[in-house]
């Protein structure tokens, strides 16, 4: 018996689905997020298990016009439930409103909807149904529009193939599927350059391996299923699997990110797939031997990214390395930022719209021209002509290299390894450069709102195109970010664990520039870290609070102090033994305190002879009791490590907030005096911190 169903699909992927369909033998007619086709439940079972875009089967059981949410409880209540599942049966219902019923409420409509099905069957017999969201027997749809429709939910959702586990991307297997149909991806030579949990990496390996999406995928507690029919068709799935079993498998993933790589591991080994991922920057990709396939890139989407400007540089590096290594692929590009393809600065041959639930995508495909022969090692992306600064950014180049000139001979006579060298000297180019060692850290001021993004997309790849050339770094050296307020910085972006050693006045500290939006070093403390560091002798007891990687304590140890470095990041706290065991300290007598600094100085033991605090601007944790609001706290602070101070003692007070005051009543009770015009060094003139000293009257 021929019935008619709905197939659902993200937007933009409806013309695929529709092709799959015709492929299994199913003549469809297309409408908006859907398609609806006549045939038996076997031609529905074989969309079950074979379509890698569809995201549900729908049956459609009732049709009607509810008018509100009681004549809807009436319609389902009419419905013979009881001819669909037996009171032994868990179900759930789900609701999807059309647009023009967006406003109504769409839990509040499922929740009707249950009650008449769970009062028919009471009505009936007593007793009724349980209700399970996580795994029902029986999943019921309905599709809240004029006029309404209620179906049975064959499958479920159907991106759930079981092999992905806990890990969430904006990007479901059944958009994933959709997009390398649209890439034309048919088996071959395939790599995933950025492949987060590893999502392409497998649908591109079913693909490839003629493996069934629905494979695994188990029929509910419906009544009316055929399971004869539904297993003929699960053996001849598992046939064509065993059948392409040892087909080659030429697919390889990359991610810079180490928790990531464990997470697509994880992900391709329960699809029982042998595919090779590896921790490797997009800047380390370089193509796999053998013949040129598809390569495949789906750029974050702002989560694991800190702003617009670093997704713009993100796009035209993307746009280098194509151009650079993988001459004679086929590229593909899902971004969930459309306006930044022209940063990619490569022809399109085409383009598709994609929608990742609200997000609109575009899947845009480059078909790269094999690399001619070359007698040199000139990178093709370096070639004259491939990008250019433009004109515009002129003025900035010429102070880049005039700040370059002039504090590169001053940090190297001081003996400094990293500087700052830039810092929005020129209102148009609102960033700030850092050089450590041989990279260039470029930090992106907060975007003006009145200013178009891709003006300031533009202005920002000017920016990343001159750093190189005029400091004289490598290209791939240049790390870009954007400068956040608050804790912000603290918080983790990446999970590379990769530090490198870097030099101030003798010291050793070690910097991480890819993990965190600061590097482990506050290069504008330097003369204050040496000032401090300079009165303390041996046995001098030096305390650290808000320590960080405790870089303030390695200058104080090295001059002999016994130093005390409190915070509540374990993280920060182990980076400073690190950063204790690179110079070579003695750890005897050195402390490392995890706690809230409000608490440590609350329990009141121990004196010191000297006390550094630079507190965040605001902080809030769970470890803490409560929020930390600078400017309204820090005069309780001031006292309470005051009180921990030695008569003859000096505490250096110290913040980066820009609108702070100090509480003028301090000054009552404490010798205060500011001293930031020494702290204060030469390349931070522009954005200085605060720094007072207090002592005890």
């Amino acid at each position: 018996m021929k019935r008619e169903f709905v197939c659902t699909a993200a937007a933009g992927t409806e013309e695929v689905l529709a092709q799959e369909l015709r492929e299994l033998g199913i003549d469809p007619t297309e409408e908006p997020g859907a398609l609806r086709f006549l045939g038996t439940l076997e031609d529905a079972y074989r969309v079950g298990i074979w379509s890698r875009v569809a995201s549900r089967v729908l049956l459609p059981i009732a049709s009607f016009r509810a008018g509100g949410p009681d004549g809807l409880y009436r319609a389902a209540n009419d419905i013979p439930w009881e001819d669909h599942f037996t009171v032994r049966d868990t179900f759930m219902v789900s609701c999807a409103a059309a647009k023009d019923r967006k406003r109504d409420n769409s839990r509040f409509l499922a929740l009707r909807t249950k009650d008449a099905i769970v009062d028919r069957f009471r009505e009936r017999g007593g007793t009724r149904p349980d209700v399970d969201r996580d795994d029902p027997g029986v999943r019921i749809h309905l599709r809240w529009a004029d006029p309404a429709v209620i179906s049975l939910d064959l499958f479920g959702g159907m991106h759930r193939r079981g092999y992905r586990g806990d890990a969430r991307a904006p990007v479901r297997e059944t958009l994933a599927a959709a997009a390398l149909r649209l890439a034309g991806y048919e088996g071959g030579p395939f790599m995933d350059l950025m492949c987060g949990s590893g999502t392409f990496l497998v649908e591109a390996g079913f693909i490839a391996r003629d493996i069934a999406p629905g494979l695994e995928r188990l029929l509910g507690a419906w009544s009316n299923h055929d399971h004869v029919a539904w297993n003929r068709l699960e053996e001849e799935a598992r046939g064509r699997k065993e059948a392409a079993k040892d087909r080659p498998l030429a697919i390889v993933g990359f991610d810079d990110d180490a928790a990531t790589v464990r997470e697509a591991k994880e992900t391709v080994e329960r699809a029982g797939l042998p595919i090779r991922i590896e921790q490797r920057s997009l800047r380390d990709a370089t193509p796999m031997k053998g013949d040129p396939g598809h390569v495949f890139l789906n750029p974050p989407w702002g989560q694991r990214l800190g702003s617009r400007g670093e997704l713009a540089l993100l796009h035209s590096e993307i746009g280098d390395v194509l151009k650079q290594r993988f001459g004679g692929w086929t590229a593909h590009l899902l971004s969930g930022e459309p306006q930044l393809l022209r940063q990619v600065g490569l022809k399109t041959s085409r383009r598709h719209v994609l929608f990742a639930g609200p997000i609109e995508c575009r899947l845009a495909r480059y078909e790269l021209r094999a690399p001619k022969k070359r007698t040199d090692n000139q990178d093709e992306a370096q070639k004259p002509g491939w990008r250019k600064a433009r004109p515009e950014s002129d003025d900035f180049a010429n102070r880049l290299r005039k700040n370059h000139k002039k504090l590169h001979k001053w940090a190297t006579r001081e003996g400094w390894t990293c500087y700052r060298v830039y810092d929005g000297d020129i209102p148009e180019y609102a960033v700030s450069i850092d050089r450590y060692e041989d990279v260039a850290v470029v930090y992106e001021h907060a975007r003006s709102s009145r200013i178009e993004e891709t003006v300031l997309d533009d202005r920002l790849r000017d920016v990343s195109l001159l750093v190189p050339e005029i400091l004289g770094v490598e290209k791939v050296h240049v790390r870009a970010k954007a400068r956040a307020t608050g804790g912000a910085q603290y918080e983790k972006r990446a999970s590379t664990g990769a530090r490198f050693p870097v030099t101030e006045s003798g010291a050793t500290f070690l910097v991480n520039l890819d993990d965190y939006l600061d590097t482990g070093l506050f290069l504008d403390h330097r003369l204050l870290r040496a000032a401090m560091a300079e009165t303390c002798t041996e046995g001098t007891r030096f305390l650290n609070l808000f320590a960080y990687t405790c870089t303030a304590s390695v200058l104080a140890a090295k001059q002999g102090a016994l130093t005390t470095s409190v915070d509540l990041s374990s993280t920060y706290l182990s980076w400073g033994e690190e950063n204790f065991r690179a110079n070579r300290l003695n750890m005897t007598g050195q402390q490392f305190v995890r706690t809230d600094v409000e608490r440590f100085l609350e329990r009141g033991e121990g004196r010191y002879d000297r006390i550094f605090m630079a507190p965040p601007s605001y902080s809030r944790s769970k470890a803490m009791d409560g929020d930390l609001d600078l400017q309204r706290d820090h005069p309780d602070l001031i006292a309470r490590a005051m009180k921990r101070l030695e008569k003859n003692g000096t505490l250096w007070f110290s913040t980066h907030a820009r609108y702070f005051e100090l509480d003028a009543r301090l000054s009552n009770r404490f010798e205060v005096e500011d001293i930031s015009s020494s702290t204060v060094p030469l390349d931070f003139e522009r954005s200085p911190h605060r720094t007072w000293r207090f002592t005890q009257k």
